[in-house]
C-alpha cells in the first residue's frame, strides 16, 4: 500500500511540475529579441550592428514574425539626419510583418509571406533553436544566428 501511495505522490509531483515550471520553446520564442552575430557555415562570424542599427525580430503568439531595427546605437550625426525625416526614421524603427513561424520541439521553420522579403536567401527555411535565458540560437544549413531578448 505504501508503494502506491508514494508512486501515486510522485506522478502528482511530477504533473505538478510539468504543468507550471516547464515551459516549450513556442512559449519561449515569444517577444522581442536583437540579432547580435550571425556565423556562416563556415564558421565566418558577421556582427550585426550596422551603422548603429541591429535589426531584430518579434515572434507573436499566434505564430507571425516582424522585423524591425533598433536605432539606439545611432551616432549624433546619424539622430539628425533621422530627425530631418522623422516620417522615415518612424518607419525604419517600426516593426513590419515579415513572416509565419511555427515551434515543433526545438526545430523553427520561417516562411516568408512579403513576395521578396524571404529569410536568408529562401522563402521558407527550417532550423533549430536553442534557447538560454535571453539568449535564442536559430542554426540552419546556411549558419547560425544568435540573438538577445529585448526586454
Amino acid at each position: 500500500m505504501r508503494l502506491a501511495t508514494r508512486t501515486v505522490a510522485l506522478f502528482a509531483v511530477v504533473g505538478l511540475l510539468a504543468s507550471t515550471g516547464c515551459k516549450g520553446n513556442k512559449d519561449k520564442i515569444v517577444g522581442k529579441w536583437k540579432m547580435e552575430s550571425m556565423t556562416d557555415k563556415d564558421g565566418k562570424e558577421q556582427k550585426m550592428n550596422i551603422m548603429g542599427m541591429t535589426p531584430m525580430l518579434e515572434f507573436t503568439a499566434d505564430g507571425n514574425v516582424n522585423v524591425g531595427m533598433d536605432m539606439s546605437g545611432l551616432s549624433e550625426d546619424m539622430k539628425k539626419a533621422m530627425e530631418a525625416d522623422k516620417e522615415k526614421a518612424s518607419e525604419v524603427g517600426k516593426m513590419q510583418p515579415a513572416g509565419k513561424y511555427t515551434v515543433s520541439g526545438d526545430t523553427i521553420e520561417l516562411t516568408s509571406t512579403e513576395k521578396g522579403a524571404g529569410f536568408g536567401k529562401n522563402d521558407k527555411v527550417k532550423g533549430k533553436l536553442k534557447i538560454d535565458g535571453d539568449t535564442l540560437t536559430i542554426t540552419g544549413d546556411d549558419g547560425t544566428l544568435k540573438l538577445t531578448r529585448v526586454k
